[in-house]
């Protein structure tokens, strides 16, 4: 009998968590759908000559990428957001990478050993990164031209399923 009330209680445990993490993941989306507009910021850039405010991107579709030099996914997926940039940036879609927590000499070393030629801004304290909800490395924004958060994606866009995304996002920010 204290068998079958063990695994009952075991069951209801179970039963109370899988609730519970699905009313966590109701009030995540609940308030990620509050922020459905780009949030301004002004950051350095990572070479530190200008700095540069979100509004002056504003009014064209733009891709924002969070990334730091220690992030594996961030290495596999920047020569792809370097092909990307020259591909779109013809077609009226900024990019901008944005460094999070990272030290200054690791970023521009990564930047030179990638070729990146869209411009890269620092985060050093992570303040953009936590206005934009980022809890981990990397996360890609699309943003159309009105402002609005069409996309945010977890991780890094590898092998042609990930590219495949990209292009589709992309797609969805041209309109």
């Amino acid at each position: 009998m204290k068998k079958a009330i063990s695994i009952f209680v075991y069951i209801l445990y179970i039963f109370s968590l899988l609730i519970s993490c699905k009313n966590a993941e109701e009030e995540i989306s609940a308030a990620e759908s509050d922020k459905v507009y780009a949030e301004g910021f002004s950051l350095s850039s990572l070479d530190g000559n200008k700095k540069v405010e979100l509004k002056d991107l504003m009014g064209k579709p733009l891709v924002i990428n969070f990334w730091a030099s220690w992030c594996g996914p961030c290495r596999e997926e920047m020569p792809f957001l370097q092909k990307s940039w020259n591909e779109y940036k013809d077609k009226g879609v900024a990019f901008l990478g944005i460094n999070v927590l990272d030290e200054e000499k690791s970023a521009k070393d990564f930047i030179n050993v990638f070729g990146i030629s869209y411009p890269n801004l620092k985060d050093s304290t992570g303040e953009v990164a936590n206005l934009y909800g980022v809890i981990a490395l990397p996360v890609t924004l699309f943003i159309d031209k009105e402002g609005k958060i069409v996309k945010k994606n977890y991780g890094g866009f590898l092998g042609e399923a990930g590219e495949s995304s990209f292009k589709e996002y992309v797609s969805e920010i041209i309109r």
